[in-house]
């Protein structure tokens, strides 16, 4: 266990203590950063030539450029996401990101030099990355609107803000609830680090991680890796306890809005459910809700039904939940909720199927099977060519 996890370990079993730490620092930063931590340290950047620090920045002997492709990789960005390169330089990292948010998602580069932002937006349109765009940021402030970005990627930069609380919580800001923040910085060290990290890195990772905490995120963790002149750690934005809503299958199957968390629903996914979980008389079958849910999760990211294609196939105690009213439970009386769930999600377009199989072995009528569900010959084939045309496997047991 490392010095960080150790230390942040230690301040959690104290809740208390480490809370109102973050208050007192929290309030003390942000009202009295008024001067620079590192007054100069961007001078060089006031009419920077980029060819001159392309020469400097990307480059094999630069730990970050070397190792760029396991710094994307530890970023795992999604397809659609906004991503904002936060002292985005050269455009290194920019350019990077562009092909992996693909069409649908966007690369905000942001700097405080209108030169890089000239050559960014200039390299942009000569690679035809029509998904990128410049921000003109200030020491103060990146300038992006609230709630605007899923991810905040500063690679080798924090050492350069000046105002690094104002900095922060601006990036706070333009965060989704839920949204993430990844740090790259030099590892500065007493006695290990070089003459040159101690004299321009003003802090160690220890102290740029309490600065991002007292600034309301989260410590997810260190990503370890081969980096060995720098570190990479993440955080991400808290949500608070959302209510629960369901967009498309309304009044079941409710989630949580979370805009800028990872691993959003994607369209064109294809799934299917396998159902084994069986319902008392009166409830509604888990495997369905399940179906309801994933549906209000497309409708939470601002997707549609039709952006998923989603199949059910229910077998062994499961079936005894799609018939016409509860026929062999032991409340045979009771109406069967699961009918009305059917129709809204066949509505939706959900394929809804049984197993001939298991009826056989029931001893159960086709006839009792509820209106919208399709009679298979058996769960076993369904799956194995589901699965064979591509669709993944959620089993609900």
């Amino acid at each position: 266990m490392n010095s960080l996890r150790y230390s942040l370990a230690k301040k959690l079993l104290i809740p208390g203590l480490f809370v109102a730490s973050l208050l007192i620092n929290f309030s003390t930063a942000t009202v009295a950063q008024e001067t620079s931590v590192k007054p100069g340290i961007n001078r060089s950047f006031e009419n920077a030539k980029p060819q001159e620090f392309i020469e400097k920045f990307e480059i094999e002997s630069r730990e970050v450029f070397h190792q760029r492709e396991e710094i994307l990789k530890a970023c795992r960005i999604s397809p659609g996401s906004v991503v904002a390169d936060i002292g985005a330089g050269t455009g290194l990292f920019t350019r990077a990101f562009s092909p992996l948010v693909g069409e649908q998602g966007r690369v905000i580069a942001v700097d405080i030099s209108k030169n890089f932002l000239e050559h960014i937006q200039s390299t942009s349109e000569k690679l035809r990355q029509q998904n990128v765009e410049t921000v003109l940021g200030k020491d103060v402030s990146a300038n992006l609107p609230e709630g605007s970005i899923d991810l905040a990627f500063i690679c080798d930069t924090y050492h350069h803000f000046e105002f690094p609380q104002k900095m922060m919580a601006s990036i706070f800001n333009a965060l989704k609830p839920g949204g993430r923040l990844i740090v790259v910085d030099f590892r500065r060290i007493e006695g290990q680090s070089s003459d040159w990290t101690l004299s321009h890195v003003r802090a160690g990772q220890d102290v740029v991680t309490q600065e991002i905490l007292t600034t309301g995120f989260r410590y997810v963790g260190e990503r370890s890796g081969s980096l060995r002149d720098n570190y990479l750690i993440e955080f991400q934005k808290p949500a608070g306890v959302p209510d629960l809503k369901s967009s498309i299958i309304p009044g079941i199957g409710g989630v949580a809005e979370l805009t800028g968390a990872p691993e959003a629903p994607r369209t064109g996914a294809k799934v299917i459910f396998d159902v084994t979980a069986s319902s008392a008389a009166g409830e509604v079958n888990a495997g369905l809700e399940r179906a309801a849910r994933l549906l209000n999760l497309y409708g939470a990211a601002g997707l549609k039904a039709t952006d998923v294609n989603i199949a059910i196939i229910l077998h062994g105690d499961a079936a005894l939940s799609i018939l016409t009213n509860d026929k062999g439970s032991a409340a045979a009386s009771l109406p069967n909720p699961n009918l009305e769930l059917i129709q809204k999600l066949n509505q939706a377009g959900v394929e809804i199927m049984v197993c001939g199989q298991t009826l056989a072995r029931k001893k159960i009528a086709h006839m009792q099977v509820g209106e919208g569900v399709i009679i298979t010959t058996s769960a076993m084939t369904t799956l194995i060519n589901r699965q064979t045309d591509g669709y993944s496997l959620v089993p609900v047991n």
